[in-house]
C-alpha cells in the first residue's frame, strides 16, 4: 500500500468532491454490467443522492496525498440500531491493487469502533460477484445470511458480517 494514502472522513464537501464519488462509483462498478441482476443501482446515482446520504450517513475518503488529496476511494457507513452497514465501497479501478480497499474496510471499522456504540459490521455482496466476496472475507467478513431485491423470489445477494473489536485501531489515517 503507498504511504501516500490518507484516509478521513469527509466533513466539508462541495459539488466536485460529489462528482468524483460519482465517477468512483460508476467506474468501479461498471465491470458489474450484465453480470448482477438486477442490474446495480449505482447506474442511477448521481451527485444530488450522494448529497442525500451525506445528510444521514458517513463517507470516508481515500485521498492520493502526492497527487494534492485527489479522491481515489470511498465507503459509506450508516449506522443503525443493531449494526454499521457499510456500503458504495469503491477505489477508482485505476488504484486496483494498491491495498486501498483493505485500507477503507480498516478505517470504517476504526471509525465505528472509536465511537463506541456498535460492535458488528455488515454489508450485502452480488451472489455473482466471487471475488468481492473473497475480498471481503479477507477482510474478516463471513457470509451470515442472504437477502433479495425486490421481485425476486431467489438470493440475489448474500450478507456478510464480523464484530468490531472495542477501540479496533487498524486505520491508517
Amino acid at each position: 500500500m503507498s504511504t501516500n494514502l490518507q484516509i478521513t472522513e469527509l466533513l466539508s464537501p462541495d459539488i466536485s468532491d460529489f462528482d468524483r464519488l460519482v465517477v468512483i462509483l460508476k467506474e468501479a462498478f461498471a465491470f458489474q454490467d450484465g453480470i448482477v441482476n438486477p442490474p446495480s443501482s449505482v447506474s442511477r446515482v448521481d451527485s444530488a443522492e450522494l448529497q442525500w446520504r451525506f445528510d444521514r450517513d458517513t463517507v470516508l475518503v481515500a485521498r492520493d496525498v502526492a497527487n494534492n488529496g485527489f479522491i481515489i476511494g470511498q465507503v459509506w457507513i450508516e449506522q443503525g440500531v443493531d449494526d454499521a452497514y457499510f456500503y458504495k465501497m469503491s477505489v477508482d479501478p485505476a488504484c486496483h491493487g494498491r491495498g486501498i480497499g483493505q485500507a477503507l474496510i480498516n478505517a470504517a471499522l476504526d471509525h465505528v469502533a472509536k465511537a463506541g456504540r456498535l460492535t458488528k459490521a455488515r454489508l450485502h455482496v452480488r451472489k455473482e460477484l466471487a471475488g468481492n466476496i473473497a475480498f471481503f472475507t479477507r477482510c474478516g467478513f463471513a457470509i451470515t445470511g442472504e437477502g433479495n431485491h425486490p421481485g425476486f423470489d431467489a438470493p440475489t445477494y448474500v450478507i456478510m458480517t464480523r464484530d468490531i473489536l472495542p477501540q479496533e485501531t487498524l486505520s491508517i489515517a
